[in-house]
């Protein structure tokens, strides 16, 4: 069986604190991270101090899922802006190019289903974030809300956040699986429902 993971980070800093609010992702910190391995059957988490840790994790992995994670999560793991992090994905042997031909970013097969470039965001993008799609998908949604996260953070309530992103973690799995199985997902706000196809390798911008 492939090294297939799914990963979900929550941020330190709230995004409105920056002119560039959730652009800045070089700011905003790792304030936990959730990884499910479908191998082993089992979670891990990674606070701020294990940011190398969850790196290594990320870059040994065969297939890396999660919801956003090429434009959020990753850069902000490795504490980059997302410019210079799709900048870096075309130099050959970096991170950034080793990650893309293993990333498994769903809410871009989901923008590339619809026809969507996910480098330019527009009203026609909004509807399919992880709480849409797995209520339609599912029947469950969301526990709360991203921006809350880095209040808890903020506030010592680290507990709050590990839980907060093991329920979000373990949503991106089941979708990821059901995609895997059925190749469609289900738009839990307007009951559509959309054929997924797979990421090419090395495609993500």
């Amino acid at each position: 069986m492939t090294d297939h993971i799914v990963v979900d980070v929550e941020i330190q800093h709230n995004p409105e604190k920056f002119p560039e609010r959730w652009e800045a992702t070089d700011k905003l910190g790792v304030a936990c991270a959730a990884v499910y391995e479908f191998r082993e059957d089992r979670f891990r988490v990674y606070g701020p101090d294990d940011v190398r840790a969850l790196q290594d994790r990320l870059l040994g992995a065969d297939r890396v899922s999660g919801f956003n994670i090429w434009k959020f999560d990753y850069p902000v793991i490795w504490g980059m802006t997302r410019k210079d992090w799709s900048l870096r994905a075309l130099t050959p042997a970096t991170p950034q190019a080793t990650l893309n031909l293993h990333a498994d970013d769903m809410l871009v097969r989901i923008w590339r289903a619809l026809g969507l470039d996910e480098r330019e965001f527009t009203d026609r993008h909004q509807g399919w974030g992880l709480h849409y799609v797995a209520l339609g998908t599912l029947g469950r949604g969301k526990s709360g809300y991203g921006e809350d996260a880095p209040k808890w953070f903020q506030a010592g309530l680290w507990a709050k956040v590990v839980d907060y992103c093991l329920h979000d973690v373990a949503l991106e799995r089941d979708v990821v699986a059901f995609v895997d199985r059925h190749g469609y997902v289900v738009n839990g706000k307007t009951g559509g429902v959309l054929k997924v196809p797979a990421l090419k390798p090395g495609s993500l911008r």
